[in-house]
């Protein structure tokens, strides 16, 4: 009886439902083995392409039929293109990076069907490139192909992820997460950390994602939150000079984003040294509270003052 695999394109990373794999071919499979499948394109041209097994089903509309497992010459020749493409890749991210200063050059890959080397790269602009494929081609005597990727491709394509082994004993360890779809987060997650608009986007990258720990670590952020004194209350610190309406805080770095009573200037100051906090919209004998512990004020007047 067919059986279906499912696995990681390697050229376009995407999910695909490989169909027709025969019994005898399923049962020698384990989790990262190359496996050749056809595919039909929009065209309507079928192409034979390499994937990689995964181990587990995922949710795709993406289809192809089994061809063969990638084993003995085939995959001893594979390996060694691969290995080529890999040694060549450090000349390309010079001379890239040289005539494109925005790329992130990200990794390269053998394309066994076409005899070309990808090289993959990440960049928010787009570049006119024919010149200097020219050039690299000339240079390693070899056809290439430049793909442009997004900025989750850069991070499941990286090669410290490569050759991750992705499914043991029936269990998918968390470092695999890279080959399925990234879950949302609930803007309530975000809400709690009161993060000012440039961290926001540090966390959501280019991708639209936020980044998982807002979803694994989720109540250590809550209570994290708890340290900090909320927005738009009125602090002062062991610093006279420095006091002011919050606006933010940042919990990975400790800092407090406040605007100065004058408003002449927006600072960063560390959560440890804010002496007092003047709540908003507070009664006047509960206006004021002292948030600094006995124990704490010593050090914390030991602290430096940030660099102005």
């Amino acid at each position: 009886m067919a059986k279906n695999a499912y696995v990681l394109d390697r050229y376009t990373n995407k999910n695909v439902l490989v169909k027709n794999v025969d019994d005898e071919q399923f049962a020698k499979l384990k989790s990262w083995d190359k496996i050749v499948y056809s595919s039909t394109d929009q065209t309507g041209v079928s192409k034979q392409t390499v994937g990689t097994y995964i181990g587990h089903e995922i949710v795709t509309d993406r289809q192809g039929n089994f061809q063969k497992i990638l084993e003995g010459e085939d995959k001893e020749f594979f390996e060694e293109q691969q290995k080529l493409a890999l040694d060549i890749f450090p000349l390309f991210k010079k001379l890239f990076k040289k005539n494109f200063h925005d790329s992130i050059p990200v990794t390269a890959r053998y394309q066994i069907f076409g005899d070309q080397l990808y090289f993959y790269f990440y960049s928010e602009e787009r570049y006119v490139f024919t010149d200097f494929v020219k050039e690299f081609r000339q240079e390693i005597g070899k056809n290439i192909f430049l793909f442009q990727i997004g900025a989750r491709d850069m991070i499941k394509m990286s090669p410290g992820a490569d050759n991750l082994p992705c499914w043991a004993d029936g269990i998918l360890p968390m470092h695999c997460k890279t080959s399925l779809l990234l879950p949302s987060v609930e803007m309530e997650n975000l809400v709690i950390q009161n993060l000012e608009g440039r961290d926001i986007e540090k966390l959501k990258w280019r991708c639209g994602k936020l980044k998982c720990s807002l979803i694994y670590e989720l109540e250590t952020y809550v209570e994290e939150s708890k340290k900090f004194p909320p927005k738009w209350s009125y602090v002062e610190n062991v610093w006279s000079e420095v006091c002011g309406t919050v606006f933010s805080f940042n919990i990975m770095n400790g800092d407090v984003t406040v605007k100065t009573k004058d408003g002449g200037m927006i600072v960063r100051i560390p959560y440890t040294t804010i002496k007092k906090v003047k709540l908003a919209n507070s009664k006047p004998e509960e206006s004021t509270k002292d948030v600094t512990k006995p124990s704490e004020k010593s050090e914390v007047a030991k602290t430096t003052p940030p660099k102005k």
